[in-house]
């Protein structure tokens, strides 16, 4: 009994082992790597979690969960970042260029000479030894944006739109186009090679664009000025920087609400009024730029605690997470509502996972 339990758990191990490539020639295979967020594998009609570093195996289904990242990489060093939402096929993970089906979604991808990308969706096909590009799929369109080198035709500047019965129509690229994930593979791209974007002008597009944004809530923030006659200002921001050092510790349903770059709200101006605290700019700040907050009054310290802010909680990364606030640099040791504004203060919120603050430099608390 005991022999044919063993047998059955060794077989067991060596199904799940065959299934996740624990075994067989991967040497050369591409590979999953840099995970972030839910990502779900698909291999031999078994669906399951996907863990870092897998070889990829020809007909394996890749599904990017909202807020998820991951990158495949191949021996030669061509490389392809797939966004969030997105759903990829490996065609091909062997050949001399990485060979990949794009469902739907977004996919950034470099290649520098030493080894080709092949990619193909429903409305067409490319191939490049030599360019940096992105290709975004839609239901009944996609669109190919090329930074450096020359895909299929489109080269450095341009882009190429597909339209289910209308073929291909290609333009000039506009980098008030693209979006969030494609401008930070921009920045780790030129680090490596020059493309028709450069880091000033990708700062010049985040910077207009966060001009545009606070604009809007300063916008949303109007009845506030004309029914409160606030006449004060500060600045409130909101990081959480310690989570992309500690992810391993994050509760995997909370990644995708953690900015790329840890940033949820980078300092903006917000009108108060004489006597009013800390938390009370904080709040409209957050109801402003559509950030949720939770909090909940705590008479022993006659004061109310922020819980969570943009659906990030306290212990959501680690025994000794949760959110702190410093006004001016200093972390007052009271509640959030104690701290009484003076104009021109600048209130952050950090998010610590070790030490009680250390990791943030509030020596504990």
């Amino acid at each position: 009994m005991v022999a044919v339990i063993a047998v059955i758990l060794a077989l067991g191990v060596a199904f799940v082992g065959y299934i996740r490539g624990w075994f067989g020639d991967t040497a050369e295979a591409a590979v999953l790597t840099d995970i972030r967020g839910i990502i779900n594998m698909t291999r031999d009609g078994i669906t399951y979690p996907v863990e870092q570093d897998t070889p990829l195996r020809k007909g394996d289904v890749i599904t990017m969960g909202p807020g998820a990242y991951a990158f495949v990489m191949t021996e030669s060093g061509t490389g392809a970042a797939l966004g969030e939402r997105s759903k990829v096929t490996v065609t091909d993970p062997f050949s001399g260029s990485l060979s990949l089906f794009l469902g739907e979604g977004e996919i950034f991808c470099t290649a520098d000479g030493k080894g080709g990308i092949a990619l193909s969706f429903e409305l067409g096909s490319i191939k490049t030894r030599d360019a940096v590009f992105s290709l975004s799929v839609r239901s009944g369109s996609a669109s190919l944006d090329v930074f450096a080198g020359s895909v299929e035709g489109i080269s450095a500047g341009e882009t190429a739109d597909y339209l289910t019965g209308q073929g291909r129509k290609s333009g000039p690229l506009k980098i008030e186009s693209l979006d969030r994930f494609i401008l930070t593979r921009l920045r780790d791209a030129n680090s490596t090679r020059e493309t028709c974007f450069s880091d000033d002008d990708i700062t010049a597009l985040e910077e207009k664009r966060r001009e545009e944004k606070e604009s809007a809530g300063a916008e949303n923030m109007k009845d506030d000025l004309a029914e409160l006659g606030l006449e004060y200002e500060c600045t409130v921001s909101i990081v959480c920087h310690t989570i992309l050092d500690n992810w391993d510790r994050l509760v995997v349903e909370k990644q995708e609400f953690v900015p790329e770059d840890g940033v949820i709200l980078a300092a903006v101006r917000v009108p108060f009024s004489e006597g009013e605290s800390a938390f009370d700019a904080t709040k409209r700040a957050c109801d402003a730029y559509g950030i949720q907050m939770e909090y909940s009054w705590t008479p022993l310290y006659d004061a109310f605690y922020v819980e969570g802010i943009n659906h990030i909680y306290e212990f959501d990364c680690g025994a000794e997470s949760g959110w702190m606030f410093k006004v001016n640099g200093w972390f007052p040791n009271y509640g959030a509502s104690a701290y009484i504004l003076s104009d021109g203060d600048a209130v952050m919120w950090e998010y610590t996972c070790v030490g009680l603050g250390t990791d943030i430099g509030g020596g504990g608390m």
